[in-house]
This record gives C-alpha cells, structure tokens and sequence, in this order.
C-alpha cells in the first residue's frame, strides 16, 4: 500500500493487496512454529518501507509482541558494522532496560552484546576472536527466540543494499538458523535497481533463496488504475482522465514520483521538470531559505540526525531549529525520527544533497567531525570514531582522517566486524603517502599497520 498525504490530512492506501497476503502468509506459518523469511526488493520510491509499515501495523494488531526495525546506512559499507542490529538492540534496551536485556540471556551474553552497544556491559577483548564472533551470534539468535517466547517477533532489516559485510553475515546466520529460531518472521528490504553485478548482496539473496522458509518477491510499480486511485486520494476528487494519463504516463506508476508530480500545480503545461531530481525537489525548493539551508545539513549528516547534532552543525538554537524544520515536516520532507528527524524517502535526501555545493559540503563534513570529536554523545554510543573518519575522509583532511580511521579500525576490530576493520586499514595506508608524519601521527609504522591487517583482530588496538 501507498501513503499519500493530504496536506494535513489522514494517510490513505492504495493498492498491494497481493504483497500484504504474502507477508501475512509468512507471518501465519511463523505462528505455526513454522520458519520463515521474506525479501523484498523493489526500485528507489516503489513503496517497499510503506508496505512493511502498513503490514506491521496489521501485525500488531492481529497480537504481535514486537515489531523491530533496524537500518543500513549509506554509511556501514565505510565501517559502520552490524548498523541495523545495533539499532534493535538499543530500541530494545530503550524498552527494557539494559539489564532487562541481558535478563534474558544466560550468563555473560549481555556482555558479549555489549560489543555492539556499550550499555550492555564490557566484553572480553582476550581469546580467540572467531570464537567470540561466533559466541555473539549465537547470543543474537537466542535473544531473538527468547523475546519470541512472549509472542511472535517481526524483526524488519531495511536497505539492506547499504548493509556492511557484518551485517549480512549475522544476517545469513540467523536466517540461516530460522528452524531454531521459533516465533520470529525476519522482513529485508532492498533497492534491487542498486544491486549491480558484482553487488555484495547479490551472493547472500542467492544463497539464502535456496532456502524452502525463504520467500523472495519484487514490489512492482502502480497500476494504472491504483495510480488514478493515488491521485483521487491526494486530491480529495476524481482527477480528469488527462490529468491522471499523463501524471501515469510521467511517473510510470512510481508512487513517489506519481505523489511528486500530482503535487505540483502545472501538470497539464510545459513547465514539468526533466529530471527526477528536479521532481523530488519540487517541494523542498518552496520552503523558506533557513529551512533549506538545514535540509542541506542533515543531508550531509545522513539520512536521520539527532536534534542536538543538527542543532551544533547548523549553530542554531531549540527554537530557530525547531523553527526551519516545522515547515520541510508539514511539507512531508522531513519525519520525526527518535529524538531526531530523518528524510521521509533517501532519494529526498540524494536529491538535497545534490544541491549542497562542494565546498558548503566540506565546511559541514569538517563541522561535524569536529562536533563528534568534541561530543561523542551527539551520535548513539559506539558511533562517533567511525562517523568521525567518515565526515575527515569527506572533507579532505588527510591528516585527521589517517588518525581517525586508525581509531575507528580498533573500534571495528572490538566489534568483530573483520571487513569493515579492513576496509578501515586500507583508508590508513591509501592515505599514508600523502603524509610524510604519518607514522609519527599514529604512533606507528607502516610495517606496524601491514602487521595489523594480517594479525588477528583487536590484539594490536592498544596502539590505536
């Protein structure tokens, strides 16, 4: 189904009737003791989260305990590891507590968890890290299925075509274990049009589709008739059949470009926009010129901020922020996220960024590495070394970011994310010709860093 908004009004559906029976098929065989999981994929603005939204709601209604969401982030392929399950586990330790957590994990698993979210205790840096990569698995898979023995659990991974190399591993894993796993229905969505040939993902969608509890389907666009039913719900009438053939015709039953174009007021004249940025646009450029300048802020922010990060970046107070967000969140732009505000869809945000001149973006990626390194609590615990290398290496300080991918590599290492510790090492020494005091910076050599790419993970993060 298909969230249009009327102005202030109610959310109206349309349409996926046919894709809601699915997922409410896989969540019937779960409560069976049945496993199961669905991937869905789908183009960029086809309505994949919406459908997932929609169905969660039935879900809660029809007696499902808990419905979790985690998310990639553009950001976790740069070393953000395992992102999703560590916005479920700190929604869930939100709920109940840290100790309520660890309360239902026999002996040290908090601890082991605690690798991914601080609060929940300080892990074991000493031992044989495969065997602690695997212990924390295990804990996550019996988290899941203790959670599940108070009711069914639908435990929803978006954009998984962002996901870190962790993320898919735990994410094989415990698909991979379903028939253990009693009482969860695991929900992934992905933009399919991103998943080029040599796309990471693409090996992980094919070795878990041979699975028989795995269900995979691609969200089509609108039909013609669902699309005319879309803009008779944003206009509050029946559109005139030239509107709607050529609004249908435009979008080619993309529903967020199909709500884009029935926003603006000269469908019918010369003036539509050739390009889907410009589309996506159409609202944001009739905002006021503060809220604007914000929206560019966030965007190089990320898809979701906190309010306190937001308001360092853009130097203004509560009230002025709160001020230039309230028209980009009644304009639909922008939705309440936690304690801060996310873009309503990602290609909103691409689109804005797009717009943020190269040096405007520099200036911010410097801003907020220096607000991240002057108050790590701007982001959730865990998150600010490795969001700090991120914003250096964007801003073009080769300095800061050689200093703070070796930091954010420990930090992967702790977390037994190998890839993105990997990743991280190489940033180190794509970055070290540039510097003639690297070594001096890092309090190590190049020999050392080598070393450091082959030695097992988190035994040489003292250095760091």
């Amino acid at each position: 189904m298909v969230l249009v908004s009327l102005g202030a009004g109610a959310p109206v559906f349309v349409g996926r009737a046919g894709e809601l029976a699915v997922l409410d098929a896989a969540l019937d065989r779960v409560r069976r003791g049945q496993p199961s999981a669905v991937f869905i994929g789908g183009e960029a603005g086809v309505g994949k989260s919406r459908l997932v939204s929609e169905f969660a709601a039935r879900a809660r209604a029809g007696g499902v305990t808990r419905v979790l969401y985690g998310y990639c982030l553009e950001l976790s392929a740069e070393g953000l590891p395992f992102a999703p399950f560590t916005g479920v586990l700190r929604e869930l330790v939100r709920g109940l507590g840290a100790d309520g957590v660890a309360a239902l994990l026999p002996g040290r698993g908090g601890r082991e968890l605690g690798r991914l979210l601080p609060e929940l205790g300080e892990p074991d840096l000493h031992g044989d890290q495969g065997e602690a990569r695997a212990r924390m698995f295990e804990q996550m898979l019996a988290l899941f299925g203790h959670l599940a023995e108070s009711g069914p659990v639908v435990l929803v991974i978006e954009d998984a075509h962002w996901s870190d190399r962790s993320t898919r591993d735990l994410l094989s894993f415990l698909v991979g274990n379903q028939q253990v796993l009693e009482g969860v229905l695991i929900v992934v969505t992905f933009r399919s049009d991103e998943l080029y040939r040599g796309h990471p993902l693409r090996p992980v969608l094919a070795e878990l589709g041979r699975l028989g509890w795995v269900v995979r389907f691609e969200l089509p666009r609108l039909t013609r008739r669902e699309g005319r039913e879309l803009a008779a719900a944003l206009l509050g009438r029946e559109p005139e059949p030239e509107l709607a053939d050529r609004v249908f015709s435009r979008s080619e039953g993309n529903p967020l470009f199909l709500e884009a174009l029935l926003r603006r007021g000269d469908l019918l004249g010369s003036g539509l926009p050739e390009s889907l940025s410009d589309l996506v646009l159409a609202d944001v450029r009739q905002l006021p010129a503060k809220t604007q300048e914000v929206l560019g802020a966030l965007g190089v922010a990320g898809q979701r901020s906190g309010h306190a990060l937001l308001a360092a970046v853009t130097g203004l107070g509560d009230r002025p922020l709160l001020a230039a967000l309230e028209p980009a969140v009644s304009a639909n732009v922008l939705v309440p996220a936690g304690d801060g505000y996310g873009f309503r869809h990602a290609l909103i945000r691409e689109a804005i960024l797009g717009e943020v001149l190269p040096g405007e973006r520099t200036r911010l990626h410097t801003r907020l590495a220096e607000i991240l390194a002057a108050d790590p609590s701007s982001v959730a615990p865990g998150r600010a070394v490795i969001e700090q290398a991120h914003h250096w290496y964007l801003a073009h300080d080769a300095a800061r970011a050689l200093e703070s991918a070796w930091r954010a590599a420990a930090v992967a290492g702790r977390s037994l994310a190998h890839a993105e510790r990997l990743a991280l090492l190489a940033r180190v020494l794509e970055l070290w010709p540039a510097l003639p005091d690297a070594a001096e910076r890092l309090g190590a050599s190049r020999l050392d860093v080598l070393q450091a790419v082959r030695a097992p993970p988190v035994c040489w993060s003292s250095a760091a």
